[in-house]
């Protein structure tokens, strides 16, 4: 049979499945589904597959409970697994506040996902064929799209634990009809595939017959053949992104910071992937579209410092100097601490990961130079009193170590370029209302060492080291891929 061949190569050539693989095969009871059905059961030696069936009732018309029985039926003849679930949708999508259509295919998803589970299933294969192809395509240019919507439907679409694979892709929904008329195949009809309501519907029965007779009678082929470039296209500027944010972002404390710079440089049609690319570590696809996108790249352009973007689904994201930072808005609340004292000597143990270090010295064995993350202190000339770490208060001031005097410590923090949202976590050691160090910046200029300093209080700020995960969370070592 011709269909099977094409089938067997299409899914040989994007390797749709594996030998051994558990496949849920969706099946509505429709010709489409039928098909698939019967041709993955030809395939089940060759690829040594264990097929599990999948029928979702929708609850929207009075045959839908003998379509469910007839493909439990054909799962019973051909000895295969039989799984099912009814829903009200017309209920549902109340609840969710979705369309009918965006219902259906929640539904219908949500309940193909929690199979493959069940199962530990690794792929999930559905009957989308050529012409559904060449109407998603249409579709998507009629409600505006990029490179990425006029792929269409792709073969594969890989997620964390099975990859859903679409093998009548390479099929005419007319080879389809002929393959189950030559086999002899009972099938459903669903008699809300003829309605106008839905917009699909309207445009596989009005719009694209009217493509067919008045401009190119092949639009469907040629449709299919522009996803088919356009998904050569996608893989290749999104591996160029992936490799872009590995190289410009960096996830850590649940923040990203992207160099600003860097993702300016990049060719512009690189520089929206590697945003969408850096949001998914915050937020799901769906509350991104194309105008949070460009507004991002808009406030990346003006670099303005301090301004604030709100990104639907809890996300914020703000320029400071160089940098571009995405956070979670439920992460905006970080911990303070007001006073802490300083254990001298000793370890003192501070919010983030942050440790204190503090030791008398005498002056003679100090390393030279030092850091900004090491303070050397003249002890005798530090006021008396208890030393602590605490964070900013209003009206604050600061003695810069070099400068002609005191200032507030916002303008000093300010002019050192300290993002807004770290000025108020920034740990500060204090004798009182005196800001001696502004741990890992700078020390006051009244307790530098000089000639006549002995000994020599000397205070290190570190940060524990913490393994990180490696998952879809942090942008590093794993995608949700489309291929």
């Amino acid at each position: 049979m011709m269909q099977l061949e094409k089938v067997s190569s299409f899914i040989k050539k994007h390797h749709l499945i594996n030998k051994g693989d558990t496949v849920i095969v969706a099946v509505s009871g429709g010709p489409d589904s039928v098909c698939l059905l019967d041709i993955l059961c030809r395939l089940k030696d060759e690829f040594e597959l264990k097929l599990i069936v999948a029928h979702l009732n929708h609850g929207l018309r009075p045959e839908a409970q003998l379509e469910a029985v007839g493909v439990e039926k054909m799962s019973k003849a051909r000895a295969i697994p039989f799984e099912t679930k009814t829903v009200n949708i017309r209920t549902y999508k109340k609840e969710l506040g979705l369309s009918e259509e965006e219902a259906g295919r929640k539904a219908r998803y949500d309940f193909l996902f929690d199979t493959a589970g069940k199962h530990r299933a690794s792929r999930i294969a559905t009957g989308h064929h050529l012409d559904d192809q060449a109407e998603t395509v249409l579709l998507n240019i009629i409600r505006g799209t990029g490179v990425d919507g006029l792929a269409g439907m792709l073969p594969k679409r890989s997620g964390d634990d099975f990859q859903l694979v679409r093998p009548l892709l390479c099929l005419r929904r007319s080879e389809i009809e002929e393959y189950c008329r030559d086999n002899k195949l009972q099938t459903f009809t669903d008699s809300s595939n003829l309605e106008t309501d839905y917009t699909r519907n309207r445009l596989r029965l009005e719009l694209i017959p009217q493509l067919e007779a008045q401009y190119n009678p092949r639009i469907r082929e040629a449709l299919f053949s522009l996803a088919s470039l356009a998904a050569d296209d996608r893989r290749f500027l999104r591996n160029l992104a992936w490799k872009q944010h590995h190289k410009l972002a960096k996830f850590q404390e649940g923040k990203t910071v992207i160099d600003r710079q860097g993702l300016m440089a990049l060719p512009a049609a690189l520089r929206g992937r590697v945003l969408r690319i850096a949001m998914n570590n915050h937020v799901t696809a769906k509350y991104l579209g194309k105008k949070h996108i460009e507004q991002l790249l808009s406030a990346v352009g003006r670099g303005q410092t301090g301004k604030y973007l709100s990104i639907p689904g809890g996300v914020t994201a703000y320029c400071s100097y160089n940098k571009l930072v995405l956070y979670d808005e439920s992460r905006k609340k970080q911990k303070k601490f007001i006073e802490v004292p300083l254990k001298v000597p000793g370890k003192t143990y501070l919010p983030h990961g942050l440790v204190i270090s503090a030791s008398i010295e005498d002056v003679h064995y100090l390393a030279w130079p030092t850091s900004s993350y090491r303070a050397y202190l003249d002890l005798d000339k530090i006021p008396p009193g208890p030393i602590k770490i605490r964070t900013r208060w209003p009206g604050a001031r600061f003695y810069p170590h070099g400068s002609a005097g005191s200032k507030k410590l916002k303008d000093f923090l300010i002019d050192q370029k300290i993002p807004s949202d770290r000025r108020d976590v920034l740990p500060l050691v204090t004798v009182g209302n005196e800001i001696i160090w502004v741990a890992g910046i700078r020390i006051a200029h009244p307790y530098r060492v000089t000639d006549q300093t002995r000994a020599v209080l000397v205070l290190e700020c570190k940060f524990l080291k913490r393994k990180r995960k490696t998952d879809l969370k942090n942008g590093k070592g794993g995608r949700h891929n489309d291929e």
